[in-house]
């Protein structure tokens, strides 16, 4: 028995960048604006109440924050619509591939051999605008390897089955 191991030019490799990923779901970028809205909405009644309260009485520090507030929500806002942009994820034959992030942007793929089991969450907000979150775990871990936000809820269950089949079949020669 001789024992062989090719090499494989990387240029004969499969681009991710020709990958089509899914887009999330339109609602996660309300629930994103709605989110960073709130926050800086908390931001502007610490700012309100420095307002009135401010013992330096110095109006430009007071018209400065202001200034420094709205500036830092615009960039929060803007921030949030190119997340929510950025981030897909795609199902492949043998792996699930989630893309994320603005400035350190992360490509993530499981292949499904590797996948334990897979779980659905909402939290209220989530309920509330008809989406769940996908966790995937992996051995060895007691924390989800990959989780993807912003899913429709009836489209994330269809996605648990499928992995679930997937799991279920890697294991009996299917």
């Amino acid at each position: 028995m001789i024992f062989e191991n090719s090499q494989i030019p990387v240029s004969e490799l499969p681009k991710v960048e020709d990958v089509e990923y899914q887009q999330l779901a339109p609602a996660y970028r309300t629930v994103e604006l709605v989110a960073t809205s709130l926050l800086f909405g908390f931001f502007l009644l610490g700012w309100l109440v420095f307002f009135f309260v401010n013992p330096f009485r110095m109006p430009w520090l007071n018209w400065g924050l202001l200034a420094v507030w709205g500036l830092l929500f615009a960039f929060g806002l803007r921030n949030a619509n190119r997340r929510f942009r950025m981030e897909g994820y795609a199902l492949r034959e043998h792996d699930i591939l989630h893309k994320h992030g603005v400035w350190w942007r992360t490509v993530t793929a499981i292949p499904f051999n590797r996948m334990q089991h897979c779980e659905i969450s909402r939290g209220p907000v989530e309920n509330a605008f008809g989406l769940a979150t996908l966790r995937v775990y992996t051995a060895g871990g007691s924390s989800s390897d990959l989780s993807i936000e912003g899913l429709l809820f009836e489209e994330a269950q269809r996605i648990k089955e499928f992995i679930t089949q997937k799991i279920g079949g890697a294991g009996n020669g299917l």
